[in-house]
């Protein structure tokens, strides 16, 4: 394989402004990016995006400057606003790793990056490994906590489970760990897709079980007439879950549960309206910080 290089941008945003940034990069197809909240201000973060070298040269760069500066109404003339590094393939591929540590969730959970040992005092934990690379974290995001959260208090057991938007695979990994039959996952990215099968060889030693698809979910859904789920799991932007709830619908057996997540509290009241507009009742709302999770329920004799 080719080595690669990389341009790191750095710039520093309001915490509110996180979401329309993934919006934005998501619509790029911008995928290798991290938040790093400033203890000391906590309405501050710092996004870092890391760019492949040859596929961005001068006049791409400076198109995406101007992107950011509209979508943050930033002056263009704002000094030393866009920090930009040449960052080399082998430390983009180990410098991060400082910033990841084992995580707690909920009253089970344990999120334990790959490369470090587990203390003996946590066996007792549920342990889900994780080797996130640079694109995908380990699930410290709230909207992440919260599925998490949620999830503990769902009993999985031989269940078929379907995870929208998998990431890392961190929940089709905790679905598997609280017993789940089957695991169906799928994302936009193949990135993810890697991520996702090397995530769960990581934690179990095989891929038993998971079935994981290359697309978006509309698309995967009709491809593969995806259907009789009694769990569907989908931690991904309001705007793109607003444009799958009728097909999650379908896809959901009689009585079947959702579970959503990466909505932000001022976006929940829209989604719960076209939850009920489809036929799925409202079971929960949870929220951290800005962030809100939503859980509902197909009914067995829709009105």
């Amino acid at each position: 394989m080719a080595i690669k290089d990389w341009y790191k941008l750095t710039f520093q945003i309001e915490s509110d402004a996180e979401e329309i940034i993934i919006w934005k990069l998501n619509e790029l197809g911008i995928f290798s990016f991290s938040f790093e909240y400033f203890i000391k201000t906590e309405n501050k973060k710092e996004v870092n995006i890391w760019l492949p070298i040859d596929e961005w040269d001068e006049s791409s760069r400076s198109d995406f400057e101007k992107i950011i500066n509209k979508l943050l109404n930033i002056n263009d003339s704002k000094d030393q606003f866009f920090c930009w590094s040449i960052i080399k393939e082998e430390d983009w591929l180990t410098s991060w790793k400082k910033y990841w540590a084992p995580e707690f969730v909920g009253n089970n959970f344990l999120i334990l990056p790959c490369w470090i040992n587990l203390n003996e005092k946590y066996k007792d934990k549920q342990i889900i490994k994780i080797d996130p690379g640079a694109a995908f974290g380990t699930g410290s995001h709230p909207s992440t906590y919260l599925c998490l959260e949620k999830m503990e208090n769902i009993l999985f057991s031989d269940k078929k489970v379907l995870d929208i938007g998998s990431g890392s695979g961190i929940l089709s990994i905790a679905a598997r760990l609280l017993g789940a039959k089957e695991v169906y996952a799928v994302d936009n990215d193949y990135l993810a897709i890697n991520s996702t099968n090397s995530n769960f060889q990581l934690n179990f030693g095989n891929l038993n079980n998971l079935n994981t698809y290359l697309g978006s979910f509309n698309e995967v859904f009709f491809k593969y007439q995806l259907k009789k789920f009694d769990f569907v799991l989908c931690n991904i932007l309001a705007e793109v879950i607003k444009e799958m709830i009728p097909n999650i619908y379908k896809c959901l057996r009689n009585n079947g549960k959702v579970v959503f997540s990466g909505i932000l509290n001022s976006q929940k009241d829209e989604i719960i309206k076209i939850l009920i507009q489809n036929n799925l009742k409202l079971l929960d709302v949870s929220s951290k910080k800005d962030w809100a999770c939503i859980s509902a329920q197909k009914a067995s004799n829709p009105i």
